[in-house]
């Protein structure tokens, strides 16, 4: 039953093995590393587990349980609480931009308290503060219904946490050791070579034996090609190949994300391409994004990316792919 009201609630005829392994795992109270590919469907396992206890429209007390998941990006966090909401699963995402600690619970008539979510998005930053320790992790009605803590991206736990770059991603095993050991952990990412993976389970504080379910990466419809610089990369030269030779208009410049490592060198990538483009291609279909931007334009400029009106955007990795 669980599995078909999840379908029914994603619009999807059934589901993959892999999504079911996962989710049976996590009902079994073991934990699991779960690499699977880009547009393979893993965000679907996470909810399995919710709806073993759980439906939309059931308001039930004896069904509040909660899904937890930590999340790299706030603009993935905002798309997917907005997205879960839409189908009828409540669900808040809590990070820098957005909701406090305090929004996740509601008092009663009789003065108890209930969770109003079934699915708390959370920022690794989020996660580890003593805001979430003291009103949330310690709260025993948070405690009786979380049944699952899934760490997205998991790969970030390894690249990103160090001293240079949001260093409390390699602090998210702070956060498991907080909640009660027996629930269960989903660690999921589509990059999570051997190394990675290993070094990711040391910082999660889980043994390296765990249960792991991986799906080849190998996508035929998905090709790499590799262009040699022809000159110096500081000059972005090379990206002047991007424009087509006789343009009508903006919808001849394939529309394009750039991505690079740095705030600068995305904004100065917006500078080149509205520098040498045509007339007929308005400067303004150029516009770089990285995190330090104000958040009503991270929204104008993912709504120009999926519109298209937006042809060409330098961003850094807050860009989630």
């Amino acid at each position: 039953m669980a599995k078909e009201k999840l379908c029914q609630a994603f619009g999807v005829a059934t589901l993959r093995e892999h999504q079911i392994k996962a989710g049976e795992n996590i009902i079994s109270g073991i934990n699991t590393l779960y690499d699977i590919p880009t547009g393979g469907g893993k965000t679907l396992a996470f909810w399995l587990p919710l709806f073993y206890h759980w439906e939309p429209g059931n308001t039930s007390r004896q069904s509040e349980k909660v899904v937890v998941v930590i999340s790299p990006l706030n603009a993935l966090m905002d798309t997917q609480a907005k997205d879960l909401n839409n189908r009828g699963i409540p669900a808040i995402a809590l990070n820098s931009e957005n909701g406090k600690p305090e929004d996740l619970f509601e008092t009663l008539p009789n003065n108890q308290q209930r969770i109003k979510y079934r699915v708390i998005l959370l920022s690794p930053e989020m996660a580890k503060s003593s805001a979430v320790h003291e009103k949330v992790l310690k709260n025993p009605i948070f405690k009786k219904s979380c049944i699952e803590v899934v760490i997205d991206e998991a790969h970030c736990v390894s690249e990103w946490g160090n001293d240079d770059f949001r260093p409390d991603y390699a602090e998210v095993g702070v956060l498991l050791a907080r909640l009660p050991s027996t629930v269960p952990v989903l660690a999921a990412s589509a990059t999570m070579p051997t190394d990675v993976a290993s070094d990711i389970l040391g910082k999660l504080g889980l043994s390296q034996d765990i249960a792991r379910i991986a799906v080849s990466n190998r996508k035929d419809n998905v090709k790499l090609s590799v262009r040699v610089l022809q000159h110096p990369q500081s000059t972005y030269a090379d990206l002047l190949y991007l424009f087509p030779s006789n343009p009508t208009g903006p919808s001849d410049f394939p529309q394009t994300l750039i991505y690079v490592n740095s705030r600068t060198e995305a904004e100065e990538i917006q500078d080149f391409l509205r520098r040498n483009s045509p007339e007929c291609i308005p400067k303004t279909v150029f516009e770089f994004y990285h995190r330090h931007i104000e958040h009503s334009r991270k929204e104008t400029i993912q709504q120009g990316i999926a519109d298209g009106s937006y042809r060409a955007v330098p961003a850094t990795d807050a860009l989630g792919m």
